[in-house]
């Protein structure tokens, strides 16, 4: 199954803390006893069987709290050193630990690499993306890819990164997916898969596969309509996303095989 926790509704000011899960035929509404608060901006990447959320903004400020999902019910972890609190981080598997990167403090961005191993958080040295939020991250093979988002200035990116646990490397593509942040990646067999985004002026519907070394527009006959802010995560074969945002909140859940 595939986890959705939280978001909020258009606009709103305040998040939402239902827990949901989808099997590729039918979502189904959770009701653990003890659920993360209301946030949305949160951030959350698989570690064995359990779901590990990392962050958001509960409304008021960006929160650092680490909570775990198991399929059942939900349990904080308090390590003794966490990322400090934001929203839009970045983050993603990579082998037996969670990768995260950079998402905005509530005052600044920041560009911090942080693992986790399912019970303390390390802070990487590695020199590597400008600081960003609103940008994406997958799992490919035995690193992590990250793509886009927005820079200091507000500003929407192209760039692409690997980070394979000990160093960041930029990767030098010809035809990069246009400027966006907003958007989302999952990871598809030996690929990852973009859909989406907003360039600054506009929502966007377009998909992108990346193999490590080229990014390749698909062109699909019916892909979702433009939206930004929607979550996407791998069902076996394939990708799944729901929801987002483009003028009005959506709530449609779409299945995605490569093709």
């Amino acid at each position: 199954r595939v986890v959705l926790f939280g978001g909020r509704s258009g606009l709103a000011t305040t998040g939402l803390n239902d827990t949901w899960t989808f099997d590729g035929t039918s979502w189904a509404q959770l009701a653990p006893s003890t659920p993360p608060s209301a946030r949305y901006w949160s951030s959350g990447a698989t570690m064995g069987v359990r779901l590990v959320l990392f962050g958001g903004d509960n409304g008021t400020a960006a929160v650092s709290e680490t909570w775990a999902f198991g399929g059942a019910a939900w349990a904080q972890i308090t390590p003794a050193t966490a990322p400090t609190p934001r929203d839009s981080p970045a983050m993603a598997t990579l082998g037996n630990k969670i990768v995260l990167f950079g998402g905005y403090d509530g005052t600044a961005l920041v560009g911090d690499t942080w693992t986790f191993d399912g019970a303390v958080w390390t802070q990487s040295t590695a020199s590597g993306p400008s600081a960003r939020s609103d940008s994406a991250m997958a799992t490919l093979g035995n690193r992590v890819v990250l793509f886009g988002g927005d820079d200091a200035t507000g500003v929407a990116l192209a760039d692409t990164w690997t980070f394979d646990g000990t160093a960041w490397t930029q990767v030098t593509v010809t035809t990069p997916p246009p400027v966006r942040d907003g958007f989302a990646m999952t990871s598809l067999g030996s690929k990852v898969v973009l859909f989406g985004g907003y360039n600054g002026a506009a929502s966007l519907n377009d998909t992108w596969t990346f193999d490590g070394t080229t990014w390749t527009q698909v062109t699909v006959t019916t892909p979702p309509a433009a939206r930004n802010g929607h979550a996407m995560g791998s069902l076996g074969t394939k990708a799944v996303l729901f929801g987002g945002y483009n003028t009005v909140t959506l709530g449609d859940t779409w299945i995605f095989d490569g093709t």
